[in-house]
């Protein structure tokens, strides 16, 4: 019992790392390894969320957001959407309580929502969404 508590203490180490692979297996163009890594990454900070939500769901709501741009660039649309849709309403929670620090999150969500949702046709959808990307970012809207 012990050494399961001391190894779940670095679980939050572990998703940070494997969220750095994703970005860098991404960057080297290694996609299908990319989105292993982030799909784990995942997997640990949901995990890390449901127990202490207020310290892990801006974690959960990034690598969701990195997740479903790796899903797209490799084809896999609808799951793309499903994981940028929870994302948005992650960040939607944060934002409501302090829009400040996820005002901008939100929006760069937003922002892969509405193209998620033009990748599979939803038109509508995606003007949408991009209208409340920008109003998420008033300060961006005025320059």
């Amino acid at each position: 019992m012990i050494w399961h508590e001391i190894a779940n203490a670095f679980n939050p180490d572990l998703a940070s790392s494997l969220n750095t692979l994703s970005n860098r297996l991404s960057d080297l163009g290694h996609r299908e390894e990319a989105l292993e890594a982030v799909w784990e990454c995942v997997a640990l900070y949901r995990d890390l969320a449901r127990d202490q939500p207020n310290a892990f769901n801006p974690n959960l709501a990034l690598s969701l957001n990195s997740l479903s741009i790796y899903l797209s660039a490799l084809g896999h649309r609808e799951e793309a959407l499903a994981a940028v849709q929870e994302c948005v309403a992650l960040y939607r929670d944060l934002a409501r309580d302090r829009p400040n620090a996820f005002n901008p999150d939100l929006a760069r969500s937003l922002n892969n929502l509405s193209n998620r949702l033009s990748e599979l046709g939803h038109r509508e959808e995606a003007l949408e969404a991009m209208r409340e990307s920008v109003a998420a970012r008033p300060d961006l809207a005025r320059n």
